[in-house]
């Protein structure tokens, strides 16, 4: 019993080092990670803006109304048969990222700090 005891008392004293957080370290980190930020700009690269154009183009017009109808339309089919309001859910949460995501997805990543 007293070596199990004295074998906790070692760890304990081996992990203490990892236990105590230097505040002034951290907040040294943390003001180099925003200086470093400020600088970023999201969505830089113009590399694939054609396919970006593309994509966003189709998403936000009728082939993303496709998709936010025809999800819709499986959930609710679903339901039905199962008879469970949890399909039509899902559908509906598909239906909104197909119609909603690319605006808010162009958005995050043409963003200024």
């Amino acid at each position: 019993m007293t070596a199990q005891i004295a074998q906790i008392e070692t760890n304990a004293v081996a992990a203490a080092p990892f236990k105590k957080i230097d505040k002034r370290a951290l907040l040294s980190m943390a003001v180099v990670g925003l200086a470093v930020a400020v600088d970023v700009t999201a969505g830089s690269d113009s590399t694939f803006t054609e396919i970006v154009t593309s994509l966003d183009g189709w998403m936000t017009g009728s082939l993303g109304k496709v998709f936010a109808l025809g999800a819709l339309g499986t959930g609710l089919a679903i339901g039905v048969v199962k008879q469970s309001v949890m399909a039509v859910v899902t559908g509906v949460a598909v239906a909104l990222s197909a119609s909603v995501g690319p605006g808010v997805l162009t958005n995050i990543f043409t963003a200024t700090l």
